[in-house]
């Protein structure tokens, strides 16, 4: 057990120094409305965690056709370090900072948490986009 726990520890360690982004995780806030003009607006949003993370995507695309068009999708994800928030289902999560200047900005929706086995060295989570401030995406 004594190496169990030293390599999970080690594997760990290792795994969130590789982690070079800086993101936000959020619960978007309920919807209120304003009583002197009817209008609805969101609440303040309850953040989660703020901290590093790695916002990667599967190199391997796979083609889908819509209506006339094909496009290629593909697999996008974060990973967290193994003792931060669990992100849910929906929480949003904003790239705050990356080595890569194209994601900052960018904001995602967690779609679904990717299970591991006991040596697990970091939070996987499935992720889509929600908004960009990029056009070209």
């Amino acid at each position: 057990m004594k190496h169990f726990d030293f390599a999970s520890k080690y594997v760990r360690r290792r795994t969130s120094d590789r982690m070079e982004d800086t993101c936000r995780i959020y619960r978007p806030g309920a919807m209120v409305i304003d009583p002197d003009n009817d209008s609805a607006k969101r609440g303040d949003a309850d953040i989660k965690y703020e901290g590093k993370c790695r916002f990667w995507e599967v190199q391997a695309g796979s083609p889908v056709v819509i209506g006339d068009q094909q496009v290629t999708v593909t697999q996008s994800y974060l990973s967290l370090p193994f003792d931060s928030y669990v992100p849910e289902q929906d929480d949003i999560v904003l790239i705050i900072a990356s080595a890569d200047s194209d994601l900052v900005g960018r904001t995602v929706q967690v779609v679904a948490t990717v299970r591991g086995g006991g040596l697990r060295a970091s939070r996987k989570f499935q992720v889509r986009l929600v908004e960009s401030q990029k056009a070209t995406w």
